[in-house]
């Protein structure tokens, strides 16, 4: 597996035209639950839509791997976060070709919430990812 520093993806990113927060990490409150979501969806519908198509993200907040199966997240069907050592995630394709697709930035100061989802509550902003393939 490849691992590029977290200032040459950014970088090749941005040049390729690509670095536009594409979707973000979410955390229910208490802990009962993390969804990734598309930026373009970012309200409760969103949630919704993460919870029907399966973006559950599984591993704790700070671990060093996080993951989502069986999901769809702008296509991504199945992705790896690596924790690098400045605290962000740069993620992979499972089982994929080792090529990054992109990396989180930890987002928890930001007034990300969205509240009064359902039952569910409110659902925080974790970390803010930007990758390729949600722009396609």
């Amino acid at each position: 597996m490849k691992f590029l520093s977290s200032s040459a993806l950014v970088l090749s990113l941005w040049a390729a035209g690509f670095a536009s927060a594409d979707f973000h990490i979410i955390e229910q409150s208490k802990g009962r639950g993390k969804f990734a979501i598309p930026s373009n969806k970012y309200n409760c519908g969103g949630v919704d839509y993460s919870k029907d198509h399966n973006n559950d993200i599984k591993g704790a907040i700070g671990s060093s791997f996080m993951s989502m199966r069986d999901g769809n997240l702008c296509g991504a069907k199945d992705l790896d976060f690596y924790k690098q050592s400045d605290g962000t995630y740069v993620f992979y394709i499972h089982n994929g070709d080792g090529t990054a697709q992109g990396q989180c930035f930890h987002n928890e100061a930001s007034k990300g919430k969205i509240k009064n989802c359902d039952t569910g509550g409110s659902y925080v902003e974790k970390f803010v990812c930007y990758t390729y393939f949600c722009n396609k």
